[in-house]
């Protein structure tokens, strides 16, 4: 143990193979007649899961500017399993969704999917509350169209195989007319 170093480089090492797969697959998907392509769960393994995928966007869009790219998160911030990476010049560890979203738009990223996580100690309009804090606050800072991901444990919605229908309903309908996002 105690060897960060070598866990870095291991962990950086990871960001161009991720990189060449993901752009393989998309530039395939996009030549076959797809619209564009969502990269899902974004920063589920943290800062270097994070710039691997602003990376692809810029590559993509470069290679095909009219496609679509949505870079749907996988928490509020960014992990830094890494703590040092950086994309145009921020650091990427600790960014939360108003600050990833003008990262994401400099890649070339078309659509942000923000998330906020629920947090199962807290009542449902706490939890709610909470987010319409963070999608408001990312949907004024973006130029981008933005899409909340509501669901389970995430945009104010409890963790429950079922979720209550009239959480979800008010939560859905807080975001369009509290924060107006341009979509669910």
């Amino acid at each position: 143990m105690g060897k960060i170093a070598e866990a870095r480089e291991s962990y950086e090492a990871t960001i161009e193979d991720a990189i060449k797969d993901i752009v393989y697959a998309g530039s395939a998907m996009y030549e076959s007649g797809t619209d564009g392509i969502n990269l899902d769960t974004v920063r589920a393994a943290g800062d270097a899961d994070f710039l691997a995928s602003l990376k692809v966007a810029q590559k993509l869009k470069e290679k095909y500017p009219e496609m679509c790219i949505e870079l749907g998160m996988a928490g509020e911030f960014v992990l830094g399993m890494h703590g040092e990476l950086t994309y145009d010049g921020v650091r990427l560890a600790g960014l939360y969704p108003h600050e990833q979203v003008k990262l994401a738009e400099k890649a070339g990223v078309t659509i942000f999917g923000l998330v906020c996580n629920t947090n199962t100690t807290q009542s449902s309009p706490w939890n709610l509350s909470r987010a319409i804090a963070f999608m408001k606050a990312c949907g004024e800072a973006a130029s981008i169209p933005v899409h909340v991901n509501m669901g389970m444990g995430v945009g104010g919605v409890p963790v429950h195989d079922h979720p209550p229908i009239d959480i979800v309903s008010r939560g859905s309908k807080a975001m369009v007319e509290i924060c107006r996002l341009d979509g669910l």
